[in-house]
């Protein structure tokens, strides 16, 4: 009456067995083995589109900059002529 209890409920599987074999794996042939080059017009338009984007980014932070200096400068100039209007309380 040697009975031993078992607290999972997973069936018992045999040895296990290998999924792949011999035949499922190929050695590369010389055409995958070589690097592959992209063609001179490819590199080309990615360079073009790298530039581009470089630029309208560049551009945008630019128009930024400037839009915020332009802001300062007229905050100055208001309160230049706050004082000039009120005096300068001394």
């Amino acid at each position: 009456m040697k009975q031993t209890v078992s607290h999972s409920k997973l069936p018992e599987f045999g040895a296990t067995k290998s999924q792949t074999s011999a035949i499922l794996y190929q050695e590369p042939t010389l055409e995958e083995t070589k690097p592959q080059h992209k063609p001179v017009i490819e590199l080309v338009k990615n360079f073009a589109a790298s530039t581009l984007l470089m630029i309208s980014i560049f551009s945008i932070c630019l128009v930024i900059l400037k839009g915020c200096a332009d802001d300062v400068e007229h905050q100055k100039a208001m309160a230049v002529k706050h004082q000039m209007q009120f005096g300068s309380g001394k």
